[in-house]
């Protein structure tokens, strides 16, 4: 099984695979001149995620050497049940790109803002199950400490990160977490870190652990 420290190298293809009843499911997140891309594999046993391999790429690297990079990650992973992919920026090319080059499980998500609430929604309740399990990765937790929530004038939850900072790794690691949520049971209130905007029914704010942190290398 992989390691859960994270790693920004290209994974290398394994040995022939053994008898598993692991499931890996991959999110991606795109960007390119503004925002980083990112790769987040999770590992999915016995109702239990934890986050195995993470990526950023550089700023403006070519979409076909992301491509190309989730094609080694279908290699090392073997059991990839999903790859859901972030395609509010590009389109459905980016996707059926993927699908020709011999990606399978592809599926494009696009994030309007009810798709936005129900990808938070459903980490943040796997977070409080304490079902989810992340190395002690200084960027990502920052980045989950500091994404924001607010209700629009329409009622809508909307989604985005303080000024400095990104958002790109936890939106990668929820695209994986939502992709394997099909045995969950469906969640009525929407999620977010940070601060949320005051409403009748906000909550006191709370600090959601990292569950089953694990120590890294990095």
């Amino acid at each position: 099984m992989e390691s859960e420290k994270m790693s920004s190298d290209i994974p290398k293809e394994t040995p022939e695979p053994s008898v598993s009843a692991e499931d890996y499911y991959v999110g991606v997140d795109l960007g390119q001149k503004r925002d980083h891309s990112v790769v987040a594999v999770i590992l999915k046993k016995n109702g239990q995620i934890t986050l195995v391999h993470m990526k950023r790429f550089a700023l403006g690297t070519e979409y076909q050497a992301i491509i190309d990079y989730l094609k080694l990650v279908g290699e090392r992973f073997r059991n990839v049940r999903a790859f859901y992919i972030d395609q509010t920026g590009v389109g459905e090319a980016f996707p059926e790109n993927a699908r020709r080059a011999g990606i399978k499980n592809v599926e494009g998500i696009e994030l309007s803002l009810p798709r936005k609430s129900d990808v938070m929604t459903n980490v943040k309740q796997v977070m409080e199950q304490k079902r989810l399990h992340i190395p002690r990765d200084r960027e990502l937790i920052i980045e989950m400490n500091a994404e924001i929530a607010k209700l629009t004038e329409a009622g809508k939850t909307k989604f985005h990160h303080r000024s400095g900072t990104h958002d790109d790794r936890l939106w990668a690691l929820a695209l994986a977490v939502y992709s394997s949520r099909y045995e969950i049971t469906r969640f009525v209130p929407f999620a977010a870190f940070g601060h949320i905007s005051k409403h009748p029914w906000e909550r006191p704010q709370i600090k959601y652990p990292i569950a089953g942190t694990a120590k890294s290398d990095n």
